[in-house]
């Protein structure tokens, strides 16, 4: 549904109503109103304080059973619309947006989400919308885990620049720490230059900030990453012997099981037919 038609059903809908006045006022500040430009807000601020109106407002939304996404222009001008409403029930819009969004891996939803709320909430006179700043952190901090996490559990639907602009709008939420980079750039085959490479630093300046930073040498820390790594592929996954070992950069399955017997005590069959069984 387009803009100027999302607008004119919800005009015609009003007019029986004591919010026909009130609707055509808000139908011509949204279509003013443009979403990379803040001081067109304005009014859109000054009408969501009509409780009433925003409430009936809400309900026709849902029972268009529009699928409440902020990358659309009109959609987003409504989405700002009800931040800026303090009611509980104009908030549940705002909440389900946002997690619509996460549900269906729509990282610009999500985005344009955390950006509105950054700029109605800058001077945080709002304090009904602390629980939605609540519910993006735990999501972005969730996709960030998956994003640093290993390979095999799938990774994250957002992508490091997805994580850099969310920093941006939420003062909590670090993706470009140290820390974070590394975990971020790490691959399973990788050297320390190479890492180094992939973080834009010198090996000497990198070696040195990683053991501040890790407690550790980077190659220290790399073995026991691809130990860790193994050892989970071994016990967690369904992935063959012969994959594993050509995944981790062993020349043939013989190298593979000696590594194995001097790291954990065990070929890879061994440590696989005697992993512990999970109870359910």
């Amino acid at each position: 549904m387009g803009n100027n038609e999302l607008y004119d059903r919800l005009e015609y809908d009003a007019i029986k109503t004591d919010w026909h006045a009130w609707m055509s006022k808000t139908a011509q500040a949204l279509r003013h109103t443009d979403i990379r430009r803040f001081g067109t807000w304005a009014e859109l601020e000054r009408l969501s304080k009509n409780v009433p109106a925003m409430r009936w407002l809400v309900i026709r939304l849902n029972n268009y059973h529009i699928n409440p996404s902020p990358v659309s222009p009109a959609e987003a001008a409504l989405y700002i619309f009800a931040c800026y409403c303090p009611d509980n029930r104009v908030l549940g819009y705002v909440v389900d947006t946002l997690m619509l969004c996460y549900r269906t891996s729509d990282s610009k939803g999500m985005l344009m989400c955390a950006r509105i709320h950054s700029v109605v909430n800058r001077k945080e006179e709002y304090p009904h919308l602390n629980g939605l700043y609540n519910i993006m952190m735990g999501f972005f901090l969730k996709e960030f885990a998956r994003f640093l996490g290993p390979e095999w559990e799938g990774g994250s639907f957002m992508t490091e620049n997805d994580f850099r602009e969310a920093e941006r709008y939420l003062p909590d939420f670090k993706a470009s720490g140290f820390k974070e980079m590394v975990q971020a750039r790490a691959t399973p085959q990788i050297t320390g230059e190479e890492l180094a490479r992939r973080c834009n630093m010198s090996n000497t300046a990198f070696r040195a900030h990683f053991k501040e930073t890790f407690g550790t040498t980077v190659s220290h820390w790399l073995r026991e990453r691809k130990k860790e790594r193994i050892m989970h592929s071994l016990l967690h996954t369904d992935l063959p012997i012969s994959k594993i070992s050509e995944r981790y950069g062993f020349r043939n399955d013989s190298t593979f099981s000696e590594y194995c017997r001097r790291n954990f005590g065990s070929a890879p069959s061994e440590i696989r037919k005697n992993k512990p069984v999970t109870e359910t």
